[in-house]
């Protein structure tokens, strides 16, 4: 066979295998979230599909994470968080209490926790630290949840300044104090039983253009890092007038 005939064809089979692979990744993209967020009422984020060419809209819900507030609230607040990230942290001891009792408390904002570790800038120990959370859950509900939340963050703020390990003893004992069972615990604990969850609420924050924490997904509106409460409070306003 002739070399251009040759170069012509090899051209072709490149560029048609381009095309399966986008359009492959496009509907298994489109179908996790269709199958994993089909019964949501959460206004969508609309994002790129695989090939950039077309935009699809992905649901970001609270799924099956801890949530609190009115069900029936008129803003959905989602965050994405790591136990081991510093600005979570921030977001936790400036911002989050205020959110708390000015919104949710009063009915007007439905928060959900949803996880983003960032195993990639060295926070190894984030895994852990969302796995024993859900683990306190298993026992206590999203109440217990975020009462070992809490804790993780209290600790982090005892240890110091930037991002610090989370001792592996610790996770235990915010356990023993909330008085959980112990032996239900660990076994929950050592099995890492929600790694995989932990890990498929990271592909929902990517898929979205959340690549670090703290990330927030406000009534579909995607808004990224630790800022301060007025910045939400203006978000929250402007949503509640329209």
């Amino acid at each position: 066979m002739p070399k251009k005939q040759t170069d012509r064809m090899q051209t072709v089979i490149t560029s048609l295998s381009f095309l399966v692979l986008g359009a492959t990744l496009a509907i298994l993209l489109t179908g996790i979230f269709e199958n994993s967020n089909s019964n949501s009422d959460a206004p969508p984020v609309i994002v790129q599909d695989s090939s950039g060419s077309q935009q699809i809209a992905v649901t970001v819900d609270e799924d099956d994470d801890p949530v609190m507030g009115d069900e029936d609230a008129p803003i959905l607040m989602v965050e994405f968080s790591d136990f081991q990230c510093p600005f979570c942290r921030k977001f936790y001891n400036e911002t989050f209490s205020q959110i708390k009792e000015n919104y949710i408390d009063t009915g007007l904002v439905r928060f959900a926790y949803r996880d983003l570790p960032l195993i990639s800038l060295g926070h190894t120990d984030a895994i852990p630290a969302a796995n024993a959370a859900q683990c306190a859950r298993d026992q206590g509900g999203d109440e217990m949840f975020f009462a070992y939340h809490d804790l993780v963050f209290e600790g982090q703020n005892k240890l110091g300044n930037g991002t610090v390990t989370i001792p592996t003893e610790s996770l235990y004992a915010y356990a023993e104090q909330l008085e959980l069972d112990m032996d239900e615990f660990t076994q929950c604990q050592e099995s890492l039983k929600y790694e995989e969850e932990i890990n498929a609420d990271a592909a929902v924050a990517r898929a979205v253009g959340i690549g670090g924490t703290p990330g927030f997904v406000i009534n579909g509106q995607v808004v990224t890092g630790a800022y301060p409460y007025y910045t939400f409070e203006n978000i929250f306003n402007e949503i509640l007038a329209e």
